[in-house]
């Protein structure tokens, strides 16, 4: 008797750009982690970075950061607690809505991100000669799944 599995898995390209989009993600935090170490003298992890990358400019809530990033509100708070530590963060309650709380960015928050953002502007001449193929890949992947 056969012990190998004989399963027939088809082939598949969404499988294909999931591996390559969640690759992707994680070195460019790696990277980008690095940099602010060695460039800014700025110590945060992969996973603060990704939190802070999930953050819409402007007003989040913890929820809502969640939602997006799959993980659960305490996850969320755990994060956002950490980074409030750093002073790159604000939590406070919301007035509307009183069993949320409101994620913003403070002043050096936002000049963090100036800065990751400027970083990742270098990393981008990289692949200037493949932008509007990239554009349109991007595109298609978000229309492939709608949310």
């Amino acid at each position: 008797m056969s012990t190998k599995l004989t399963t027939y898995m088809p082939d598949s390209l969404t499988l294909d750009l999931y591996h390559a989009a969640r690759g992707f993600e994680e070195r460019l935090t790696r990277h980008l982690a690095k940099a602010l170490k060695t460039e800014h003298d700025i110590a945060l992890s992969p996973a603060q970075l990704g939190f802070l990358a999930a953050l819409i400019c402007g007003e989040n809530t913890a929820s809502d950061v969640a939602r997006r990033m799959g993980i659960s509100r305490q996850a969320t708070q755990k994060q956002a607690a950490s980074l409030v530590g750093l002073g790159y963060l604000v939590v406070s309650p919301d007035p509307i809505r009183r069993n949320q709380s409101r994620i913003t960015f403070t002043d050096s928050g936002v000049q963090l991100m100036a800065l990751c953002r400027a970083k990742l502007a270098e990393w981008d001449a990289d692949l200037t000669a493949e932008a509007e193929t990239l554009r349109r890949a991007a595109a298609i992947m978000t229309r492939a799944l709608p949310e």
